[in-house]
């Protein structure tokens, strides 16, 4: 719209992208999940599932962070962000490790869906920014907001 501003479009961005990974991680279970039972049986299901919820994990916690910081000040903006994805890592991390010592996960099948639903995100990330125009070097994160 001609009246929007650099942070209208950087929310819009944003929860755009948040919305689109939200359907794209659906459909990607519901397909995975489907495949992984026809192909790998109950410990294929499980396995995609999971990957799902990694890939979600993945995506939705920066995607949510960026809608929760945008406005505030850069430096606040950064320690939203740059938290969410430290507690994201360690999550993941001892998420990983746990079920690496479930025996009922097809772990081939976990990688596979892990690599489709992060790729999802990243993609979609990529481009809700591309087509919103926010500008890389002059963030409407500056702090001065009325």
């Amino acid at each position: 719209m001609a009246g929007d501003t650099n942070d209208d479009a950087e929310a819009r961005a944003y929860r755009w992208a948040l919305t689109a990974t939200g359907i794209s991680l659906a459909a990607i279970a519901v397909v995975s999940a489907a495949a992984a039972a026809a192909l790998r049986g109950p410990d294929g299901v499980w396995a995609a599932l999971a990957g799902v919820a990694l890939a979600a994990l993945s995506g939705m916690v920066t995607q949510g962070a960026m809608i929760v910081g945008h406005r505030r000040d850069p430096a606040v903006f950064a320690s939203i962000v740059g938290g969410a994805w430290l507690a994201k890592m360690s999550v993941i991390v001892v998420g990983v490790l746990l079920l690496s010592r479930v025996d009922g996960i097809d772990r081939s099948t976990f990688g596979i869906v892990v690599l489709i639903g992060v790729s999802a995100t990243l993609a979609i990330d990529l481009f809700a920014v591309r087509r919103s125009r926010v500008s890389y070097t002059g963030s409407s994160s500056n702090g001065e907001r009325s």
